[in-house]
């Protein structure tokens, strides 16, 4: 009964662990075609370094208005913000 148990809580915890480097890979980040390498290197490094949600929270949103302000600037269509690297993290237990 144990081995089920855990086998199951495995199951529930091993998309999360393959969902955060989804966001973490620098062409995977929104707007990522406007930042330069060491701006896709820091963003990540940076978002990797929040304690709580409500400052990845403010880390994330300052993100997604910057990118969007320099798509407006140079005529680039971005695609809508889609999903939340912060709830991501949430949920697999590395902010609170």
């Amino acid at each position: 009964m144990k081995r089920i148990a855990a086998c199951l809580a495995l199951a529930l915890v091993v998309p999360l662990a393959h969902a955060f480097p989804w966001y973490a890979s620098g062409n995977n980040i929104r707007g990522a075609q406007l930042m330069t390498d060491q701006e896709r290197q820091a963003y990540v490094a940076k978002l990797q370094t929040m304690k709580t949600l409500p400052e990845c929270q403010a880390y994330w949103d300052g993100h997604n208005k910057e990118v969007d302000a320099r798509a407006a600037q140079q005529h680039v269509s971005l695609p809508p913000v889609q999903g939340n690297p912060c709830q991501v993290m949430v949920q697999m237990g590395r902010i609170r």
